[in-house]
């Protein structure tokens, strides 16, 4: 099992590889960061045996926060 912080860092990392559909980044940096941290260490705890990273971050991208 990952560690939480390593779990955040590959969702981050997933958020800043987004793309929209001409190629550009959808989320700055600082967006990202923001975004990566949406969900506690407890909620993140709880769902990383059922979710990617990359599966988390495509639903905090879906979620429009």
């Amino acid at each position: 099992m990952q560690n939480i912080t390593d779990y955040r860092n590959l969702i981050l990392k997933a958020l800043l590889a987004a793309s929209d559909d001409d190629g550009r980044p959808r989320l700055t940096e600082e967006e990202a960061k923001r975004l990566s941290k949406e969900f506690s260490d407890e909620e993140l705890a709880f769902g990383m045996d059922y979710n990617t990273p990359e599966e988390v971050a495509d639903m905090l991208l879906d979620a429009d926060l």
